[in-house]
């Protein structure tokens, strides 16, 4: 299928999506002065296309009892896609990336238990053609993926569309699971909620087999509690943003969280995170262009106190990223959903 091209209102769509995935067609529509069958068309034909997919971020204590870890790998005798490639068959990849810089791979790791972790990243040495792997375990990370916004709408606009998800503060990202083991209706529509994020509560009950309105309460406990957070997907570079990137940012010693909030802050960035390692700060971001890159790094980066140096990578590929395989030719892929614990 031929990819369709985005015009004014697809990309004022996936603003709003962005910022309100499981938003009401009407409600959309009232906010972005637009018919709700119409908007409804737009999104059924770029979902089609593969354009785009609104999936769900679990919780971390819903699939994990350990922190990710971030690994970058070192090659040896073997170009970086050929390498990139053998990683995609290894369990527990949440994304795979070839980058500029010392180490033509990154990777994180994301498994079921550190004992699932050491033989995730064991398995790395083993591929061919991977000479060193350097891990560097998260200490604590701000989660932006979900939240990140393309500043496509007015800030009224946005401000309206947080209104419609009662948007809280994001924090710090733990592998705790919940207070009380899930119920088997709960674990359901959590696995529901995971692959699509904008089904109705309707549909979900229809498929796990639950009454409509024991379906509706499990649906809206699930979200309230934050069990999983709805976020759409869509192959960057479609929307303009060519360049992602990684900064690995040595930081004086008692400023970490300081400088990982001010990061937190800007709208390039996704990530934020406390790792170990002799750069304490890796974040990861999406610009335009390697224009605006240097520009976020000499003007907004410059403007944080505490960073004493910085290490910048651009990904030159990424074919998976949050479990979702995608291609700038055929876009979203197989979504490689963690398993629920």
């Amino acid at each position: 299928m031929t990819r369709p091209l985005l015009d004014e209102l697809d990309r004022r769509l996936i603003g709003a999506l962005h910022l309100a995935p499981r938003a009401t067609w009407d409600d959309i529509g009232e906010i972005l002065s637009a018919d709700a069958s119409t908007l409804k068309r737009r999104y059924d034909r770029l979902h089609e296309a593969r354009m785009v997919r609104v999936i769900g971020q679990a919780d971390w204590g819903m699939h994990s009892t350990a922190m990710p870890v971030h690994v970058f790998l070192d090659i040896t005798g073997e170009t970086p896609l050929a390498v990139l490639r053998r990683l995609r068959e290894l369990p527990h990849l949440q994304l795979l990336a070839q980058i500029s810089g010392d180490y033509p791979l990154y990777a994180v790791v994301h498994a079921p238990s550190e004992a699932a972790t050491s033989e995730a990243i064991d398995r790395m040495f083993s591929v061919p053609g991977v000479r060193r792997v350097n891990a560097l375990p998260a200490l604590s990370t701000h989660r932006r993926g979900h939240t990140w916004d393309p500043q496509f709408l007015t800030d009224t606009e946005r401000a309206d569309l947080l209104k419609l998800t009662g948007a809280r503060p994001e924090g710090t990202a733990t592998a705790t699971p919940p207070a009380k083991p899930l119920s088997e209706a709960e674990r359901t529509v959590v696995a529901q909620l995971i692959q699509d994020s904008r089904a109705s509560a309707a549909s979900i009950g229809r498929a796990a087999g639950l009454a409509t309105s024991t379906a509706h309460r499990v649906v809206r406990r699930v979200l309230d509690e934050r069990w999983v957070k709805p976020r759409l997907e869509i192959v960057s570079e479609w929307l303009g943003f060519q360049t992602p990137f990684i900064l690995r940012l040595r930081v004086a010693p008692g400023e970490t969280p300081d400088v990982m909030r001010r990061i937190d802050q800007l709208p390039q960035t996704r990530l934020a995170a406390h790792v170990a390692s002799d750069m304490s700060v890796l974040a990861t971001g999406l610009v335009t262009d390697r224009s605006a890159l240097a520009l976020f790094i000499d003007n907004e980066l410059a403007r944080i106190p505490g960073i004493l140096t910085v290490s910048v990578d651009v990904m030159l590929a990424e074919p998976r990223r949050y479990w979702l395989d995608r291609d700038l030719t055929s876009g979203l892929g197989t979504f490689h959903a963690p398993t629920l614990l």
